[in-house]
């Protein structure tokens, strides 16, 4: 009876969410031509041989997953790759990696109604399905049951809230969560709710996060010769709200170091004229820094203003706040993905607030790879306390990382191997 309720209001909402697309595409927020996917049919032509699906929501799911398609892309000629996607930066990134690779193939996912997914079928007939993280949609997944095909949800996700929601729907969910061949979820709360949902194969590795290649990229060098003389530490994925906690442990610090050098990168670069205002009032000098740009030597604090800092600047920071993780507001949506500061040897603080990584921060902070701290002045005295000590990458810490990182990864391919013949 729910399903058929479903149906009813996808079917109602089918030409609104039309409009609301055609909408996104006059404002640029979705592909100029590949938007007509999501909301029409398209004839795709499927490539010979074995074809892995994949759906992943956004950028994140999708660099969670690029070590398992690139395994298979070079164990096997004959294997090709679909991956759809949502979001318009999901598929930038996805062209970034794949774009000149003839065996990987995207289209961004259609609404969840049945005609739409029929045709999908039609043009696609993949061999395996993989869902990532919490992407759940009911029509699709009926279908991939009523195919027969191997189903996994690969890293499953499920919040407390969530769980509570698809709980209420009693059969449904049991009827959805069934259809899964093999849940691989990224951590044991998870397990937990996917048991009491009704899904039967669940495994739980660690989570896949952890199996991320580093990207190759790094900052000139010669952009850091004029601060090269100072104690920097760095505050990365920051939100609103926790720039002016960076200020008040600047101010904590400089009383006992001088020459102290804080670079903030926001998660968003579209509030950096207010994160300017608020450290401004602290009386700092502030540089607002663009790429190719030079650090000034009379900077205070420098606010980075593109995106794509991050991955470039943990080879020179060895102390790194990550936020999102030290306000209230963010107690049931907190964190921000610590892996990659991490593997580069990076010392990571973080506030409380990690609900979303929490699983990861457990393992990191076991390892001591990573702390939790209260409030500004906690954070000044152990970045204090570590400029003392000429903090330094700890190797064997990495090392037992990248072994972690392995075992998972190993676990994930054999439970996948089973499956494809």
């Amino acid at each position: 009876m729910l399903i058929i309720f479903y149906n009813f209001f996808i079917i109602l909402f089918y030409i609104p969410y039309i409009f609301l697309i055609l909408f996104r595409r006059f404002i640029k927020k979705e592909h100029e031509k590949k938007y007509k996917e999501k909301i029409f049919s398209s004839n795709f032509k499927r490539p010979e041989g074995f074809l892995f699906w994949f759906h992943v929501a956004s950028i994140g799911e999708f660099k969670s997953i690029l070590p398992v398609i690139d395994f298979y892309l070079k164990q096997n000629i004959k294997n090709n790759f679909l991956i759809t996607t949502v979001t318009l930066s999901s598929f930038k990134e996805l062209e970034k990696k794949y774009g000149s690779n003839n065996r990987v193939y995207h289209q961004f996912l259609p609404y969840d109604f049945k005609f739409l997914i029929n045709d999908f079928f039609k043009n696609w007939r993949p061999n395996i399905v993989s869902f990532v993280d919490s992407e759940i949609w009911p029509n699709f997944i009926l279908k991939i049951k009523e195919e027969k095909l191997p189903f996994i949800l690969l890293n499953a996700r499920i919040t407390k809230k969530s769980f509570i929601r698809w709980n209420i729907l009693g059969k449904l969910s049991n009827k959805i969560f069934e259809s899964f061949s093999l849940c691989i979820s990224s951590n044991k709360d998870t397990s937990d709710y996917l048991k009491i949902l009704g899904a039967q194969n669940i495994k739980f590795f660690g989570n896949i996060k952890f199996c991320s290649v580093l990207e190759n990229k790094t900052e000139e060098s010669e952009q850091f010769k004029k601060i090269s003389n100072k104690k920097i530490w760095c505050a990365v994925s920051t939100h609103a709200g926790e720039e002016n906690f960076c200020g008040k442990v600047h101010n904590i610090i400089k009383k006992s170091e001088k020459k102290i050098v804080t670079i903030i990168i926001p998660r968003h670069i579209h509030r950096i004229e207010g994160i300017f205002s608020v450290l401004k009032d602290f009386g700092f000098n502030v540089q607002i820094k663009n790429e190719n740009e030079s650090i000034d030597n009379s900077a205070d604090i420098v606010l980075v203003n593109y995106y794509g800092a991050v991955s470039k600047y943990l080879k020179y920071f060895k102390q790194i706040f990550v936020g999102k993780s030290m306000l209230k507001k963010f107690e049931n949506t907190g964190g921000q993905n610590p892996i990659d500061a991490a593997k580069m040897g990076c010392h990571i603080y973080h506030g409380p607030y990690v609900y979303n990584f929490k699983e990861i921060y457990r393992y990191l902070d076991e390892s001591k790879l990573s702390e939790e701290i209260k409030n500004p002045e906690n954070l000044a005295n152990k970045l204090i306390e570590n400029f003392k000590l000429d903090l330094q990458s700890d190797s064997e810490k990495i090392k037992k990382l990248n072994i972690y990182s392995n075992k998972i990864f190993d676990n994930v391919i054999n439970e996948y191997n089973k499956f494809i013949k």
